[in-house]
């Protein structure tokens, strides 16, 4: 996993929240296709670096996309290991959120 390029659309995204005031904003949903892109090429490396080299605020920041993420992987390492390191997010407001984006990618896994 290009952890660089992923740190890039992250400050990407950031940045176009901040300017644009717009969470449906065409450059927003650009960001999401890049970072949804960048954590399915290699569900094994994504879930590596989630788990092990992952800081809190790029973790908070990817879980917009962690639903996407689910539905193309099907992955349940993937779910468990956003499961597992969003119990370790720090600040109770973020992990909260955070919580919120691993029900919906539990949602998507398909369980038949």
């Amino acid at each position: 996993m290009n952890i660089e390029e992923l740190k890039a659309v992250v400050a990407e995204r950031k940045r176009v929240a901040v300017e644009t005031q717009d969470e449906w904003d065409y450059g927003i949903e650009q960001c999401w296709k890049k970072t949804t892109e960048i954590l399915t090429r290699d569900i094994a490396q994504t879930i590596n670096f989630i788990e092990n080299e992952c800081d809190d605020d790029t973790f908070c920041w990817i879980g917009e996309v962690f639903d996407d993420v689910a539905e193309i992987t099907q992955s349940k390492e993937f779910v468990a290991a956003i499961k597992r390191r969003a119990a370790k997010v720090v600040d109770a407001q973020q992990r909260r959120l955070v919580e919120v984006d691993v029900r919906y990618a539990r949602y998507k896994i398909d369980d038949e």
